[in-house]
């Protein structure tokens, strides 16, 4: 499935479980048993929430800058050090009712991306980060600037989905995944500008995180 091209208002990502508890609930609307009408009718509406595919676009149009891929709340914008690099990092964290659709933070290519396929723990578990499910990509923008994105997954029957090849070219917003729960670690280059402070809601391809060669 390439997800770029999921333009629907529900991703495809979730036709087959939609269809599937819409059946059931016809089901038991039909045989009358209420109880269980009422509950597959909130898990429907909550796969559909979950699931859900807006149309994004920013509402800025300045050179250089970083798109949020996440639906979330900024947790944290701080300084680190990765393989000896100085890099900016921007923490988000995304709940089960935010999109789940990630996008890409500006025009560029993929540099590459890993896949490990892991547990669901609570982040507060101090073996999250080592087992839990987790990607991490690397986009690089037209002028040579590098961004890694990390996205680990949270106690979330939803797997993470990402849809992408090394090489491949994308536009500034364009649907590259999915991601129903977790947090985004977003590491800019050691020059780029941050416009967001933690505790800021951020909106998968619409808010903007900063700038890059903005020193």
């Amino acid at each position: 499935m390439n997800v770029q091209s999921d333009t629907f208002i529900l991703s495809k990502r979730g036709w087959l479980i939609s269809g599937v508890i819409a059946s059931v609930f016809l089901f038991f609307m039909m045989t009358g048993l209420h109880l269980f009408e009422f509950i597959s009718g909130a898990l429907l509406l909550a796969v559909l929430v979950i699931f859900r595919n807006p149309e994004r676009s920013t509402s800025e149009n300045e050179a250089d800058q970083i798109i949020s891929s996440v639906d979330g709340v900024v947790l944290s914008v701080e300084d680190a050090l990765i393989d000896e690099q100085k890099m900016k990092k921007i923490t988000v964290m995304n709940s089960l009712w935010d999109v789940s659709i990630l996008r890409s933070p500006f025009d560029g290519i993929v540099e590459g991306f890993k896949m490990r396929n892991g547990a669901s723990l609570p982040l507060y578990n101090p073996m999250a980060d080592l087992l839990n499910e987790k990607a991490v990509i690397s986009f690089r923008s037209s002028k040579g600037d590098e961004v890694f994105i990390e996205h680990l997954s949270e106690q979330s029957c939803f797997p993470i989905g990402i849809e992408l090849e090394k090489g491949q070219k994308l536009k500034e917003g364009s649907r590259y995944g999915f991601l129903a729960k977790g947090r985004s670690i977003f590491y800019l280059p050691e020059n780029a500008r941050v416009s967001v402070n933690a505790g800021a809601t951020v909106r998968a391809g619409e808010s903007v995180l900063g700038y890059l060669n903005a020193a």
